[in-house]
């Protein structure tokens, strides 16, 4: 069950004393509280930054969300209405890179940057992402990492190349990607994979893979080179292409939701 409204936003304002906090880079377990309300609010430390990232909330005007920070934890809360539909709204979340979205909108001025591990060429890009986070939620949602391809590596939206988001676990959304399907082993998982091209989405101008986790899991590693690999070995994108972006968040379509990130750490 959802934990109710209050103790969800009271839990939110006090620190937690319980977790290792390992975003990025070390010494940010020295900065103070913080809490940010807002669609683009961002909150920087070490070599990540959290994002609200509201980006499809229309004419919607009866949500709440924020992302938040303390000593030892971090992570987001959301409330928005069943009555907005199913189409996903947001995607709070923590990023590490430059993204190629950050000449859009409200936090253009901000810069959405993070860290100094990327952008990096994908032939040269053999990182792994250690994480570990919980997510207590109703409602239409899903957890994912998320990973922009760009032929720069001061990229805009004009530079993208492709996309690769990884469903790793999901709570009553329908998947949006159309085209082929099969099944993939990459670094040892099983995914059920999706490939979306232009021609079976044309708002998109990039290609895209969905990878969908056979075993939902909110704590490990991830590898990116075999990853990155599969983009190159199907022709999503070059290995002197950029990847900008290392993202994990939770796309949400309604519901009350919260999610503690004890670690988002690339290595």
């Amino acid at each position: 069950m959802l934990k109710s409204f209050v103790f969800v936003f009271t839990s939110i304002l006090l620190a937690s004393t319980s977790s290792l906090f390992a975003f990025g880079q070390t010494g940010h377990q020295e900065e103070p509280d913080k809490v940010r309300k807002g669609d683009t609010s961002l909150l920087r430390f070490g070599g990540a930054v959290l994002f609200s990232n509201a980006y499809g909330k229309g004419d919607i005007t009866n949500y709440q969300q924020l992302v938040y920070r303390h000593k030892e934890d971090a992570g987001w809360w959301w409330d928005w209405p069943e009555s907005g539909g199913s189409a996903l709204k947001s995607y709070p979340e923590v990023l590490v890179g430059r993204s190629p979205w950050s000449d859009a909108g409200a936090f253009a001025s901000a810069g959405l940057r993070a860290g100094h591990q990327l952008p990096r060429r994908l032939a040269e890009t053999r990182q792994t992402i250690d994480f570990d986070f919980t997510t207590d939620a109703d409602g239409l949602w899903l957890s994912s990492f998320d990973f922009w391809i760009t032929n720069s590596d001061h990229p805009t939206s004009k530079d993208i190349v492709s996309n690769l988001t990884i469903w790793t676990m999901n709570h009553g959304v329908a998947n949006p990607y159309r085209g082929r399907r099969e099944t993939l082993v990459i670094g040892g998982r099983t995914y059920e994979a999706i490939f979306e091209t232009p021609e079976e989405q044309p708002d998109k101008p990039w290609k895209t893979l969905c990878l969908v986790d056979t075993e939902p899991r909110s704590k490990g590693s991830l590898e990116l080179g075999p990853l990155l690999d599969v983009l190159i070995a199907h022709g999503l994108a070059k290995p002197t292409d950029f990847l900008a972006t290392a993202e994990l968040g939770n796309e949400v379509a309604y519901g009350k939701g919260h999610t503690t990130l004890r670690t988002f750490k690339l290595r």
